[in-house]
């Protein structure tokens, strides 16, 4: 991977990595915290972590110290870590897979891992079949069923992604695409252009002049991990988290239908393509006819207003009458972003988030909001700096101090509350008299 290639995604990504590594090797619990922090601290930022790197205020971003950001700064201009390759070559990759399967943490990992021998998913199942987890400390005849049932779970989900997984990395890739010479356009389709929950690859569609150029171009990345080019204009590889890619690139003028044919949904096409037959035309994935003749179009919303239909959102293109809805002029309005109006459960650097409240407050204001959330850890999280009784309090004076500037714009006071391994939470009722809101989470067993 190179430097130019390594995001903030990237560089959580094997911090978390690290901080799962060390628990399966039983290393300090703090210093297995220390890299998860760090990783939450990374995925959160607003900048470029390159940029706090070569500004060297790395250094200073409360949460990471200077062995963290001693790695940080070696992942980001090297594009690799020497510490992360000793771990991976010290565990066996198989085990990280099993973090997978429910009621099986790293410390269960470990356990399975030296005194079974047990090196992979399928090592597992087996060691399971043969009843040889019952008799381990921390294990049973319950749990060994959960994770057998955990397993066949997984095997059914394998090959499938969530869309809140991909869809950042989804988005880097279009933008990567853009920036290959000779590409003049380029979308995703398929079906995270249509925003499914669950999706099984990334379809884009380019439209260039010199399709092998840009098919070649692109066959060279090593981000895809050997991509190939079977023909059809089509290049194929795998992006990152391991999900199947597939590009097809296609002259400027089937470029629309390209993109209504590669978004779907195939029960989408097929309810569009009798429309059109209806209507007199023929619909192709490279263009329209009419008796014959071709019909230009230059856009997605010019292929539907030639079939008398308005555009129909990729989100709405399932085949469950949107065509019909379309016709009536009666498609229904998605939910947008500017709908939001304000978000509930944020921490702060009163725990282990990094940026003060009054900060938070301003970008939400920013965003259009009309309320943000304050819900910090409770004492019980020490690991994440929770806050005890006193420090709850003068946060909360804080945010009082805060709300008497705001026009429009209110500040909630609330906490994340500890559920313990009895049920009880770690703070009483005065406690919760005192916020606007509370979550309770369990964050160890």
């Amino acid at each position: 991977m190179s430097p130019a290639s390594m995001n903030n995604k990237q560089v959580a990504q094997i911090l978390e990595d690290i901080a799962l590594l060390l628990e399966i090797q039983g290393e300090n619990p703090f210093k297995t915290r220390a890299y998860s922090n760090g990783a939450r601290l990374i995925s959160g930022l607003d900048r470029d972590v390159a940029e706090l790197v070569a500004s060297g205020e790395i250094r200073a971003l409360k949460g990471i110290g200077p062995a963290l950001s001693e790695k940080i700064t070696e992942l980001v201009t090297t594009g690799r870590l020497d510490y992360y390759e000793r771990l991976k070559a010290a565990v066996p990759v198989g085990l990280l897979e099993l973090l997978q399967v429910p009621q099986l943490g790293p410390k269960k990992i470990k356990a399975v891992h030296e005194q079974l021998g047990v090196t992979s998913l399928g090592e597992l199942e087996y060691a399971c079949l043969e009843n040889r987890l019952i008799d381990l400390p921390g294990f049973g005849k319950k749990t060994q069923e959960t994770i057998l049932k955990g397993i066949a779970q997984l095997k059914k989900n394998r090959g499938q992604f969530l869309l809140g997984d991909v869809l950042t990395s989804a988005e880097e890739l279009v933008e990567k695409l853009r920036r290959v010479p000779g590409v003049e356009e380029a979308s995703l389709a398929g079906s995270v252009r249509r925003r499914r929950e669950i999706v099984r690859d990334i379809d884009c569609v380019v439209s260039s002049a010199c399709s092998e150029e840009v098919r070649e171009a692109i066959r060279r990345w090593p981000d895809l991990g050997n991509p190939e080019l079977p023909g059809g204009g089509k290049a194929c590889g795998q992006w990152e988290v391991g999900i199947p890619v597939e590009i097809q690139v296609v002259p400027g003028a089937s470029y629309p239908f390209a993109l209504l044919y590669g978004t779907g949904s195939s029960e989408h096409r097929e309810a569009l393509a009798r429309h059109a037959s209806l209507k007199g035309f023929s619909l192709a994935d490279r263009g329209l006819s009419q008796s014959g003749k071709e019909v230009t179009c230059r856009s997605e919303e010019e292929i539907y207003g030639a079939l008398g239909l308005s555009w129909i959102v990729p989100e709405l293109r399932e085949g469950l009458g949107e065509i019909e809805a379309a016709a009536r002029g009666e498609l229904p309005d998605l939910l947008e972003e500017k709908d939001i109006r304000g978000v509930l459960h944020v921490h702060t650097d009163y725990s282990d988030g990094a940026v003060p409240i009054a900060e938070m407050a301003e970008a939400a204001q920013k965003l259009g909001y009309s309320y943000l959330g304050i819900a910090d850890h409770s004492e019980t999280a020490r690991y994440a700096h929770g806050l005890d009784r006193e420090r709850l309090r003068r946060q909360q004076e804080e945010i009082d101090r805060l709300n008497e500037a705001f026009e429009n714009f209110v500040l909630l006071k609330g906490i994340e509350l500890e559920i313990l391994a009895d049920g009880s939470l770690d703070y009483d009722e005065a406690v919760w008299k005192t916020c606007d809101f509370m979550v309770a989470s369990v964050h160890a067993r």
